[in-house]
């Protein structure tokens, strides 16, 4: 339809030209012998100072669309004084020039004008000496009898030819005009068309601009929820940062502190061991002591049995050295236990440190999984990050398409 209006306007803009160049070569002359003929020329120039105003009325023939005309003659004097008229017609305008030579003076009148008709020039000029000019001038060039095919002898031809041609042209162009008419017709149906699918593409260009309003619209919501969600994220990853942090320099004082522990431990399990090992060596040379000493009490009580028929007042004496020596490894017993206790309250507090050690380690252990697991949940937030960036991504390029569709579709609609 576009391309019928684009055709259509195209047929209604060459009528007007063919119309004008069938008037131009209506009105065109020949090219060959337009002005010929003799003409009157009468040339007028005006005063000078001094020298009066002077008109001067001659006749000469034009052939070839080109004049020339020679004046011999004396002045009182007895001077000669010679006239030489030139001119040629180009175009429509002529040219002339007057050259005058009175007693060896030179000067010359020169002109030039259009043709007023196809009888008739009007020049204008001047008197020059040299290049100086030194009076205005005119001419006038009027046609007596016109040369058979001159505009002047074939102009009433030429016009009855004109007007027959005139009327086929006025037939021509109501013809024209009639189709122009039907065209035009063609035309506001095309463009009542054009209005249509105009109207119907507008509609559908609102319909995308609706869309692609929801469209942004729902991509502000993203990049704000994704704002939203980023920034939660990174104040997430800060907190998991600083409680990393904070894990990491408590695991380093608990780390610390078992080291610590595990030399005090170490120490005290050291000093436990050598006090252990001496109370233990105390206890063996006391009991051994003892076990000698009751050895000899015994052999002495039985050579004292064996001599208590012999002596009862030696057995009593013994028997009382026997009591004191049952004393004093009693006494040497409750050392011993003395010695025990001390080595249960070592060994107690050797198991002591072990505990506070292994609680400690376990601590230790908390730490590295609670790290582990702030690890784990710092990666679950970046992939929700990196999944969150995707689809802002996706949203735009959904966005972009949007756009150059509307601006595809605002290209190919037509101007309002």
């Amino acid at each position: 339809m576009r391309q019928s209006l684009v055709m259509s306007a195209r047929h209604a803009m060459a009528r007007p030209a063919a119309l004008a160049g069938a008037l131009f070569l209506l009105a065109a002359p020949a090219q060959a012998v337009e002005y010929d003929g003799n003409w009157q020329f009468t040339m007028s120039c005006a005063a000078n100072g001094a020298q009066a105003a002077f008109t001067d009325r001659f006749t000469a023939p034009i052939a070839q669309n080109a004049v020339t005309r020679t004046r011999t003659a004396r002045t009182a004097q007895g001077a000669e004084d010679i006239s030489r008229f030139t001119g040629r017609v180009e175009e429509g305008r002529m040219t002339a020039v007057l050259e005058r030579n009175r007693g060896g003076e030179r000067w010359s009148i020169r002109f030039a004008g259009p043709a007023t008709s196809d009888t008739r020039f009007e020049l204008t000029g001047g008197i020059f000496s040299g290049e100086r000019q030194l009076r205005s001038c005119q001419m006038l060039a009027e046609a007596l009898s016109p040369a058979p095919g001159s505009l002047a002898a074939t102009a009433p031809a030429r016009f009855r030819e004109a007007r027959e041609r005139l009327a086929a042209l006025v037939l021509a162009l109501a013809a024209m005009e009639a189709r122009s008419e039907a065209e035009a017709a063609a035309l506001r149906t095309d463009l009542d068309l054009a209005r249509f699918e105009g109207a119907a593409m507008r509609a559908e260009l609102d319909q995308r601009l609706a869309a692609i309003a929801a469209l942004e619209g729902r991509l502000r919501t993203a990049e704000a929820a994704t704002a939203q969600a980023v920034a939660t994220a990174t104040a997430e990853i800060g907190q998991r940062d600083q409680r990393l942090a904070a894990a990491a320099a408590e695991r380093t004082a608990l780390q610390t502190r078992l080291t610590a522990a595990e030399a005090a431990t170490s120490q005290a399990q050291a000093a436990a061991t050598a006090e252990r090992n001496a109370l233990q060596a105390r206890l063996t040379s006391a009991e051994a002591a003892a076990t000698t000493e009751r050895n000899a009490l015994q052999t002495r009580l039985a050579a004292a049995t064996q001599a208590q028929t012999a002596a009862a007042a030696e057995r009593d004496a013994l028997q009382a050295r026997l009591t004191a020596a049952t004393q004093a490894q009693a006494a040497a017993g409750t050392e011993r236990d003395a010695l025990q206790a001390r080595l249960t309250a070592a060994t107690q507090a050797q198991a002591a440190a072990a505990t506070e050690r292994d609680a400690l380690q376990a601590r230790l252990t908390a730490a590295t999984q609670a790290q582990a697991a702030a690890t784990t949940e710092r990666n679950a937030l970046q992939a929700r990050l990196t999944a969150t960036e995707a689809n802002l991504a996706q949203l735009r390029t959904a966005l972009e398409t949007a756009q150059r569709e509307l601006t595809e579709a605002r290209a190919a609609q037509p101007p309002r």
